[in-house]
């Protein structure tokens, strides 16, 4: 199982810039910028790592779960911007930032772990 660390700490390495590339183009073109960007990859990533989950095999979950989509997905970005919220004085807007994804991305893992 060790060898699979190899595997699994450039893919997470991947995955974080596959995402700085995604905010970053969803800055741009996505109403609500970065925050909307990271709560989307986050809800997508819990959903495809329920799928990894479902394979039900130990090395696809350390290789593709926690490295690939854990990468992908990150909980300290989506706290510094809800942070930056409510810093900002929008606390109610941090606060829907810092509870819907969570629940969707509860959602999204839930589904497609029974589905799969």
């Amino acid at each position: 199982m060790t060898a699979w660390y190899l595997l699994a700490i450039p893919l997470g390495g991947f995955g974080a810039v596959a995402r700085v590339f995604t905010t970053r183009l969803g800055e741009r073109h996505v109403p609500g910028g970065a925050i909307t960007m990271t709560a989307v990859i986050n809800i997508v990533g819990a959903g495809l790592i329920g799928v990894v989950a479902a394979l039900g095999n130990d090395v696809a979950l350390l290789v593709l779960g926690g490295g690939l989509l854990g990468g992908l997905t990150t909980f300290s970005t989506w706290m510094v911007e809800v942070d930056t919220l409510h810093r900002r004085g929008l606390v109610a807007w941090a606060a829907a930032a810092l509870v819907v994804p969570a629940v969707l991305g509860a959602a999204a893992y839930a589904l497609t772990r029974s589905v799969f």
